[in-house]
């Protein structure tokens, strides 16, 4: 038998939380785990209650993060659900109603090699500015480091399939980044990404989420700031250089050509180096990654120069036309390392 298990990570859960799951067990017929990330004793007569419902309840005694208690979780279906086919895990902040929930058990995944995402919308007048601002820039950088256009990176409402719990289980990650991290690797091991829409909940304007903003925005964003960290710093070596010798040689076409070709040339074998060993991490050899990186390196030194010497004609500043230029360059360059010259 074909079964889905739902899987819940708690943290300080209250009698909003238990009167949603009681309506939850009634309304569906899969079973419920519910990870006790750490919550404390206050919390203890809450998750005793949800047990009298027919949740199954794994408690541990220190706060770990979300990323810990979906990963415990996991390990346990597996391991006691092994008729399971898929899993789907959804928030205990109210933020998932129970017809999403129930659409996203009914909604059919292949058997492996897919996620599924239930996607929110946000307006910017119907939602609170804190999750509007962070979706939309980690939306943004998500896309110009993966190519990949997801209107919600943030949601927890996820369904997969238990025989790829081995590979979410590798993933990095014990708090909130565990989530992107999934949504980073993923897609370099050939799994592919489908949405459905869900409702956009914010109980008490998302009071109930225990994200903290500081911690876990920079856990979030740092797989994503690395990549562009690396792109920008050897964006800054190429202008600099540039910049520096055009002032020495001139501005006519042949001067452009060596200052882009030298310049272009120092700060790409930073960008290899740095995009090999800190950003992918790649496990492919220098002989293999490096001739698909020349390929690209010589392509986007000749864009780049035909580029600022098209618009060097139409801006008063080459510089200017430099940085818009490879402004361009630099985040096409991005998606085809990612995807083709690096991927392991």
């Amino acid at each position: 038998m074909n079964e889905t298990v739902l899987l819940i990570p708690s943290y300080q859960p209250n009698e909003e939380t238990l009167a949603f799951l009681k309506v939850l067990t009634n309304a569906i017929t899969v079973p419920i785990v519910v990870v006790d990330d750490g919550s404390g004793e206050h919390s203890r007569s809450l998750f005793e209650e949800m047990e009298t419902y027919g949740i199954t309840v794994l408690s541990y005694a220190e706060n770990k993060g979300k990323g810990y208690a979906l990963k415990q979780g996991m390990r346990y279906i597996v391991a006691h659900y092994p008729e399971a086919s898929w899993l789907v895990t959804a928030d205990s902040d109210g933020q998932h109603t129970l017809p999403d929930i129930q659409q996203m058990i009914a909604t059919y995944l292949p058997i492996s090699g897919e996620l599924l995402l239930g996607v929110r919308q946000f307006y910017f007048q119907q939602t609170p500015l804190r999750s509007w601002l962070g979706n939309r820039l980690t939306t943004l950088i998500y896309y110009v480091s993966t190519g990949l256009w997801l209107s919600d990176t943030q949601t927890g409402l996820r369904k997969f399939a238990c025989h790829d719990v081995p590979e979410l289980l590798e993933i990095s990650g014990d708090r909130f980044e565990y989530e992107m991290n999934q949504l980073l690797v993923l897609p370099t091991k050939g799994y592919h990404f489908s949405t459905l829409p869900i409702t956009t909940v914010y109980e008490e304007k998302n009071q109930g989420s225990h994200f903290q903003l500081i911690r876990d925005s920079y856990l979030v964003y740092r797989p994503l700031l690395t990549f562009l960290v690396a792109s920008l710093s050897s964006s800054l070596i190429d202008v600099t250089l540039f910049f520096l010798l055009s002032l020495v040689l001139g501005e006519s076409s042949g001067a452009l050509l060596f200052a882009t070709t030298l310049a272009r040339v120092l700060s790409g074998l930073y960008n290899y180096q740095m995009n090999r060993t800190m950003v992918f991490h790649s496990q492919t050899s220098i002989r293999h990654s490096f001739w698909k990186y020349g390929v690209l390196f010589i392509a986007q030194l000749l864009l780049s120069w035909l580029g600022v010497s098209w618009f060097a004609r139409l801006l008063p500043s080459v510089l200017i036309s430099k940085i818009i230029v490879d402004s361009c360059l630099f985040v096409a360059s991005f998606i085809i390392q990612r995807r083709m010259v690096f991927a392991n």
